[in-house]
């Protein structure tokens, strides 16, 4: 019985009113692949709905209708992402409540809430992305919705969208200072509650298990993987391999990383080193995965971390957001050159007891021949991948139950995933610890930033075998069959047959128009500023910071610090508004004359009561004055006159500013010269 009566709206602003819509459609933008697609064209629907009920058009939906519509969008993004939990479908949910509100919309109080709604829903966009052009995007949005809860303050009869914007602009900008002293100083606290990003979160990257095919998925991907800051000369392409992950076994067919349970702590008295360090400084985009991409060994910085004895380094938390961690790191060492355990020579050796039979025997008689030395065991494979007609490719030909017999023996055609796979067999086939590696190699340098850029397509794959005295050694067999993938140290610039231009939408497709490349690169140092700079500002960049400022830290002297700095701000602020503050109305030459007259009278004894008008106290006036009962009253209508035109002598509504000015100035001499001659 409700919905059949008439519900009256309150008569938004028009400017107000185009201002939320704006307010809706850019804030849900960035969010739009986080809800069926289809529910895009019920979304363009509401709000055209939501037009016409603002024209007078239609009503407003039924309740039954906005229960169905609801319940059926709810459903649909559930159904969407399987699960009501995570982020995505977080923000899904978010949206679809969000948009479906704008058709209950009836009251002052509803639109207010739109527009805290919208606030909410921009700032979730950071949930999913902190890159600087997402952060302009945010700020800009942000001057929208402010904008609009000007608008909705105001009254107007048109549309005049600049000055809620002026002003939601410069309030914005006069609230930046405050918002600097806070990111700098407030002191940063740990996550309170996880979101569970990783859940639900789709990224490229590597993964914890490798088939043939996987790799070549990653290589087609020009995202960026991490980016790599050195103090001093960049090294040569040939040395910059980029350990993340470490594959220990394998069922025939699959390479499945270590687990974690299972990995032991790092044993500093294994290590040697020779040589000067190298250091340098990585940051590192979303993963969902834990490990950090560094050289062999590593000692990191930066970041709360374990590392392994397979010489991994997982991060405490995975890497939902972008990070960064500082790499101290030898080029020259050996690990475990004294001896591996029994447990660990086991485990590096292990194969599936069947399948692959023809490489087993392959690599036992070569062995056998080479006198069970595994160096020259090592060196023959790869010059064997060197000599015969093995084929570096991204699109091998795909292998059957037997992978590594298929691939050696009878394709002969794969990628780095392919070549150092079947490699570690070989090597296990006869009993030497051999373990396969995944992380990236290469990067192209920076011109303007002299940094480093590592994409998914440097992906890479390498093998590590063990000998007593030497500990793990490096081996990369893709180096054997495509030399000039690793010394070139980019996929892009060796596979010109394999193209990963294949995409028109592919960045790199515009390295060969010198304007559109140097506008690439231009936006991809600022973007590396913003992460330096803004991003990577975490609780230890905080603390090195205060120990700049104060010295000692603690918490009296940062509450000190802060309270100064902010209070400092305020007032500085409040001083120059305070300053260039301005009368909002300048009085006219008829109310200063008016007031003059009042104030003769008030020095008389009769005061104006507040809220008083004008014929009201000039009553009260002749009054108390009879005497000049004629000039209070002349006073009094020639100022109503000016200002109210409630006299024949006024202007009519047809007249324009002109008319109306020349008609006002006679009567304006005359009020000043009646107050002038008004006497008590």
């Amino acid at each position: 019985m409700a919905d059949k009566k008439i519900r009256h709206t309150f008569p938004m602003p028009r400017t107000a009113f185009v201002l939320l819509l704006a307010c809706v459609v850019f804030s849900v933008l960035p969010h739009i692949g986080r809800v069926p697609t289809w529910m895009l064209g019920v979304f363009i629907i509401v709000l055209g709905w939501r037009i016409q009920v603002f024209r007078e058009r239609m009503r407003f939906p039924p309740r039954w209708i906005r229960l169905l519509l609801v319940s059926t969008g709810f459903l649909s993004v559930i159904f969407h992402h399987g699960t009501i939990f995570g982020p995505d479908a977080g923000v899904g949910l978010l949206i679809t409540a969000y948009l479906f509100k704008q058709l209950e919309m009836y009251t002052k109080r509803d639109a207010f809430l739109i527009v805290i709604l919208s606030y909410f829903v921009l700032a979730t966009e950071f949930l999913f992305s902190k890159s600087l052009y997402t952060s302009i995007y945010v700020f800009l949005v942000l001057i929208l919705i402010t904008a609009a809860l000007v608008a909705l303050n105001q009254t107007d009869r048109t549309i005049a969208i600049w000055k809620p914007v002026k002003t939601a602009l410069v309030s914005v900008l006069q609230a930046m200072p405050l918002m600097l002293v806070l990111f700098f100083l407030f002191p940063r606290i740990g996550p309170i509650w996880d979101l569970g990003m990783q859940a639900t979160t789709n990224r490229t990257g590597l993964s914890d298990r490798m088939t043939p095919g996987d790799v070549a998925e990653l290589s087609q991907s020009t995202k960026l993987a991490f980016r790599v800051e050195f103090e001093g000369e960049i090294p040569a392409p040939k040395d910059r391999y980029w350990r993340a992950v470490v594959f220990d076994r394998f069922d025939g067919r699959t390479w499945f990383a270590f687990d974690d349970s299972y990995q032991r702590p790092f044993d500093p008295t294994k290590l040697n080193v020779r040589g000067d360090p190298l250091h340098y400084k990585v940051y590192m985009e979303p993963t969902g995965q834990h490990w950090l991409f560094a050289s062999a060994w590593a000692k990191i910085t930066g970041i709360k971390h374990f590392s392994a004895n397979s010489l991994m380094n997982n991060a405490a938390e995975s890497i939902d957001y972008p990070v960064s961690y500082s790499v101290e790191t030898y080029q020259n060492f050996d690990y475990e050159a004294q001896g591996l355990t029994h447990s660990s020579y086991i485990h590096y050796t292990a194969l599936p007891p069947q399948g692959n039979q023809q490489a087993k025997e392959f690599a036992k008689q070569v062995y056998h021949q080479l006198g069970r030395d595994p160096d020259q065991l090592s060196s023959t494979i790869l010059q064997w991948f060197f000599k015969e007609n093995f084929v570096y490719t991204l699109k091998p030909t795909r292998l059957g139950a037997n992978s590594i017999d298929d691939f050696l023996f009878s394709t002969q055609r794969g990628f780095c995933a392919h070549y150092a796979g079947a490699y570690v067999y070989l090597m296990r086939s006869v009993g030497i610890p051999a373990r396969m590696v995944g992380g990236y190699q290469g990067g192209k340098p920076h011109p303007i930033g002299n940094y480093l850029l590592v994409h998914q397509y440097d992906a890479h794959a390498w093998a590590e075998y063990w000998v007593q005295g030497r500990g793990w050694v490096r081996v990369d067999p893709t180096a054997a069959v495509a030399p000039h993938r690793i010394e070139m140290g980019s996929l892009q610039d060796s596979l010109d047959e394999e193209s990963l231009l294949d995409s028109p939408f592919s960045g790199l497709n515009v390295r060969n128009i010198a304007l559109l490349e140097k506008m690439r690169l231009m936006a991809d140092y600022v973007d590396y500023l913003w992460f330096k700079n803004v991003v990577s500002f975490n609780e230890n960049s905080q603390n090195q910071l205060f120990k700049d400022l104060l010295g000692e830290v603690t918490p009296q002297r940062i509450a000190i610090l802060l309270g100064t700095t902010a209070g400092s701000v305020i007032l500085i602020l409040a001083g120059w508004l305070l300053l260039t503050h301005r009368p909002v109305t300048k009085l006219d030459v008829f109310d200063k004359a008016y007031y003059r007259f009042i104030r003769k009278l008030e020095r008389k004894g009769l005061e104006l009561v507040p809220g008083e008008g004008p014929l009201s106290y000039a009553l009260r006036a002749q009054k108390k004055f009879p005497d000049q009962a004629d000039n209070i009253n002349k006073i009094n209508q020639l100022y109503c006159d000016i200002k109210y035109g409630c006299s024949d002598a006024s202007y009519a509504e047809s007249d324009t500013l002109v008319a109306r000015s020349d008609k006002l100035r006679p009567l304006e001499k005359e009020l000043l010269n009646a107050v002038a001659r008004f006497k008590l």
